[in-house]
């Protein structure tokens, strides 16, 4: 909200001013009185007027000589005046006048509705300049929103690409360390066989080995496979994926996973894939960051759909939640928020890190 209007009022007459300011009374406006142009100076330096009501005879210093001085140092915001005299000037006082800042004249005695309508002209000026500076400030904020959620897509995007790039290098190490190894192996025992068919029992002996291998390579395929995408969550469901997957991350990591899911789940796939992916992603975080020796998963939908995921680790520190550099959490939300639900982060330093995702109604 913006501050009153500033009025100067000057006048060497202590009745007409305390009549100047029986008549502005209703005027929304601070009024400054004054009655001497050095006590007007003094009240007013340094302060945004938005008009100044001058008597044009007073001693020591009459209204044109308080004029100028007022917009002396006023480079850009020049006090408009309006001057009260008892007779209208003649032509070269009235210039005198326009050239101290003089925007009209009104000679005593006062009409009260005049003074008032040109009073309002210059209070609509001033709304009219504040308006101004605020739409200029809304546009500068906004120019500055947008500059910044900019510059946040081109990181999330530049991480996107990365998460990407990482993830095709993994793929990659699998395949050449897994199955690329496992398929050299194979393709020599396939030579040793032919070299050797002439005894049927050695090579019958390495065949076995060899469909011993290719199980453990379609192992693997089905494995990173359902890295990819897990099979599970589109023939049996969330629950039974989610099952799995904790299963596979408690074997590699030690972490054991508490897991309350209910008997029912969405039926929806698009929302079971986004649950599913913050698992995973929520998972990742635990093996990345949180130094936990524990993970519980809760998951219900009635009568909405929430699931928590917590752990016991050091927690996370509310300058990372509230970073907009933490690319895992904001892809985390961007999922969420296309299901139409919420997810909120919660933790700090030493009491773990909990992840609570609600979807308004089942899906």
């Amino acid at each position: 909200m913006h501050a009153l209007p500033n009025i100067l009022i000057v006048d060497d007459n202590s009745t007409n001013l305390l009549y100047l300011e029986i008549i502005l009374r209703n005027i929304p406006a601070k009024l400054i009185k004054a009655l001497s142009g050095a006590e007007a100076l003094s009240l007013v330096k340094e302060m945004e007027l938005s008009l100044a009501i001058l008597d044009v005879q007073m001693p020591e210093m009459n209204g044109y000589e308080l004029a100028v001085l007022l917009n002396e140092d006023r480079a850009e915001n020049k006090v408009p005046i309006i001057f009260l005299t008892a007779n209208f000037p003649e032509n070269s006082r009235v210039l005198e006048g326009y050239k101290a800042g003089a925007v009209d004249y009104i000679v005593k005695p006062l009409n009260e509705v005049i003074l008032i309508s040109k009073i309002k002209i210059f209070l609509e000026i001033y709304w009219q300049k504040q308006r101004i500076i605020d739409d200029t400030e809304k546009l500068r904020i906004s120019e500055e929103e947008t500059r910044a959620a900019k510059l946040k897509v081109e990181e999330l995007n530049q991480y996107q690409i990365k998460a990407l790039e990482d993830e095709r290098t993994q793929i990659s190490l699998q395949v050449h360390d897994e199955l690329g190894q496992a398929m050299t192996a194979l393709k020599m025992d396939m030579n040793w066989v032919k070299l050797n068919l002439k005894d049927p029992e050695i090579a019958a002996q390495k065949i076995d080995k060899m469909i011993l291998m290719t199980n453990e390579v379609i192992r693997r395929v089905q494995r990173i496979s359902s890295e990819l995408h897990p099979g599970v969550l589109d023939d049996l469901g969330l629950i039974a994926a989610t099952e799995w997957y904790c299963e596979e991350f408690t074997e590699r990591t030690g972490i054991p996973c508490l897991l309350f899911l209910g008997d029912s789940e969405p039926t929806s796939k698009s929302l079971n894939l986004a649950l599913f992916r913050i698992i995973q992603e929520s998972l990742t975080n635990v093996i990345r960051h949180s130094q936990a020796t524990k993970v519980s998963i809760q998951l219900s939908i009635q009568p909405e759909v929430s699931l928590i995921i917590s752990d016991d680790g050091i927690g996370i520190s509310p300058e990372k939640l509230e970073s907009g550099k933490s690319f895992g959490l904001i892809g985390m939300r961007q999922r969420i928020t296309q299901c139409g639900g919420t997810i909120e982060y919660s933790g700090s330093p030493g009491n773990g890190t909990s992840v609570i995702v609600f979807i308004p109604k089942t899906n």
